[in-house]
């Protein structure tokens, strides 16, 4: 383990790209693309907004520190008869930067 995961900890979300239509995400797939990592969100189960875990100051005058999420229920595009799975998106404020944390089942 380097200094820097010492002193901060280890990134645990993995980075993703989100595809949204009117302020709702729509899909997703991990960074960098793998195999079956690209998820069509069907059902959105609740939204809020968290403080976030980020231990810097934000480059954002207002509300940068700040994270919108969704727990939602999505699907792998590829496999259409895949049983759906459950996630958690969290966006951060200003440079529209998203982790994904998958629901443990």
């Amino acid at each position: 383990m380097d200094a820097w995961a010492r002193m901060f900890g280890s990134r645990g979300p993995v980075p993703i790209q989100v595809r949204y239509q009117d302020g709702e995400p729509v899909e997703f797939e991990r960074r960098p693309v793998r195999r079956g990592s690209r998820f069509l969100v069907t059902d959105v189960r609740r939204r809020w907004i968290e403080t976030s875990p980020w231990p810097f100051p934000s480059p954002e005058p207002v509300g940068g520190d700040q994270l919108r999420c969704w727990h939602v229920v999505a699907r792998v595009a590829d496999d259409p008869s895949a049983d759906p799975r459950e996630f958690v998106l969290r966006m951060r404020a200003g440079p529209g930067v998203w982790d994904l944390v998958r629901v443990p089942e």
